[in-house]
């Protein structure tokens, strides 16, 4: 039976690197290599398809509105601006007016002299603010504030920017959808969240959310020609009011597309690539399914392998357990017989014995000197004889005593032989088991397993051993904890190296 079990532990072992063959073939393969024969799967396949799942994806966050912040503050900024530079432009003016006449407000002479055009042409040339025409600087020289006219600008300014303007160019990544999701602030810097987002942001059509240069065109055309220049001016105080808001919109791109996969499924026998195209994405992740799959088949196939090994070395030790039981009780059966010849033997010599000692004690008449002679001699020979028993007993258990020793050693050497060699034979297959272990690449809860099952046998084999095989199954056990150590310790050190 041991032959037999040495015989399908070398069998296994010559087995495993042909099943492990294939699996290391496709995992040969990477993306954009060519395939040198068609790969048929044996198993029905169902994985993620990568790059359908990315074009999936990508399709569906298209679908998804781009969240807009929109600054509704901007308006009041821009306004604030163009009462700045009105207000700026008629002091720059009422200066130069001093400068050239001595005082501020002229009169209707000075207003229709050729100096103050003259000086008017000039201003306005020289001017960046805003545009100042001969009939604005005549009523601004003649002491009018023009508020009239400051006042009915800043409706139109406001009006143009109380529509959302984007600013030009958008990112790639985010591209317009048919709807927006305004969410409006009041400052540029205020922090919100996806969750605030959802409760106060509102639908926007994307038709309305016009560019600036649009605005700017719309704008100006609500002016007459000849405020042509006004309108231009004040098309530069118009700025964009809003901005893409990227994070929160990734967000509901992600918990719009994150449960959405593409799965391909292959079934036995189909082709999953042919001779000659390139390996895709797709392709590699099946072949790695079918890699995947292969090696837990082989790990079943060796689990059941090592059950059946593992049930026929508990035969084995059973088998000789029993023996062991008959055979103590055999040489038990004989050291009582023996032990029974033993007193029948000392009993014979001892009643022997006591015969010639009751003879020789008894009163005899007396006798001449021949007589006393003869019982002298008797009494010599007597003693002889029991001297005789006396050894002849002490021989013989002596004797026997040697024998019993000589047949309780040799069954001990016996035993220990064979313990020996089941020691030899299990760290044999712990060994081979090991390496057939690393070959598939079985992960270290399987190798950890099958040293703990081994390490529970043995602690359930000592507890009906013998002392000295008490001993033998100590160092064995001790053995096997100290391979089981060094097996997580060198784990330990791997994902130390990998981790740094």
């Amino acid at each position: 039976m041991v032959k037999a079990g040495f015989r399908f532990v070398a069998v296994l072992a010559l087995t495993l690197p042909v099943l492990s063959l294939s699996a290391k073939d496709l995992a040969d393969y990477q993306v954009g290599d060519r395939v040198e024969q068609d790969i048929v799967t044996p198993v029905k396949l169902s994985f993620v398809d990568p790059e359908g799942t990315e074009a999936m994806r990508q399709k569906e966050t298209q679908r998804v509105p781009i969240v807009i912040r929109y600054y509704t503050n901007t308006a009041d900024l821009v306004e604030a601006r163009f009462h700045r530079a009105f207000a700026q432009t008629r002091v720059n003016f009422l200066e130069s007016v001093n400068k050239v006449f001595g005082h501020r407000q002229l009169s209707a002479e000075e207003l229709s002299s050729f100096k103050f055009q003259s000086l008017a042409v000039l201003f306005d040339k020289q001017n960046n603010l805003f545009p100042l025409s001969t009939n604005r600087a005549a009523l601004w020289a003649s002491g009018d504030a023009d508020s009239a006219y400051e006042a009915s600008l800043a409706p139109i300014l406001r009006q143009a920017m109380s529509v959302p303007i984007r600013p030009e160019p958008l990112a790639e990544e985010f591209k317009l959808t048919a709807n927006l999701r305004l969410i409006p602030l009041a400052r540029s810097n205020e922090i919100i969240t996806a969750e605030e987002a959802g409760q106060t942001m509102y639908n926007y059509a994307r038709s309305n959310y016009l560019t600036l240069a649009q605005v700017r065109k719309n704008f100006q055309a609500l002016f007459p020609v000849e405020e042509r220049e006004v309108a231009k001016y004040l098309s530069t105080l118009l700025v964009p009011n809003c901005t893409v808001e990227e994070g929160i919109t990734r967000q509901f791109r992600a918990r719009r597309t994150d449960g959405l996969w593409s799965v391909c499924d292959y079934q036995a026998g189909q082709v999953v690539a042919r001779r000659g195209e390139i390996v895709t994405r797709k392709t590699k992740a099946a072949l790695d399914q079918m890699k995947e799959k292969a090696v837990i088949v082989q790990l079943q196939d060796l689990q059941v392998k090592q059950q059946a090994a593992v049930g026929q070395l508990q035969q084995l030790v059973a088998t000789d357990h029993a023996k062991g039981t008959e055979s103590q009780e055999h040489l038990r059966w004989l050291i009582g017989a023996l032990a029974g010849v033993v007193l029948i033997l000392a009993a014979a010599i001892w009643q022997m014995a006591r015969r010639k000692q009751t003879v020789s004690l008894l009163p005899v008449p007396a006798a001449n000197a021949g007589e006393l002679e003869w019982q002298q001699r008797a009494l010599v020979a007597e003693q002889r004889t029991d001297q005789l028993q006396t050894a002849a007993r002490a021989g013989l258990i002596a004797h026997l005593s040697q024998w019993m020793s000589r047949v309780l050693t040799q069954r001990l050497l016996s035993q220990r032989r064979a313990l020996i060699e089941n020691q030899t034979n299990a760290a044999d297959e712990m060994a081979q088991l090991e390496e057939r272990l690393r070959k598939v690449q079985a992960p270290l809860q399987v190798r950890l397993a099958a040293y703990e099952h081994r390490i529970a046998e043995l602690e359930k084999e000592l507890a009906v051993r013998g002392e000295e095989n008490r001993e033998l199954l100590k160092a064995k056990i001790e053995m096997m904890r100290k391979q089981l150590e060094a097996e997580r310790e060198k784990e330990n050190g791997k994902n130390r190296l990998e981790f740094n």
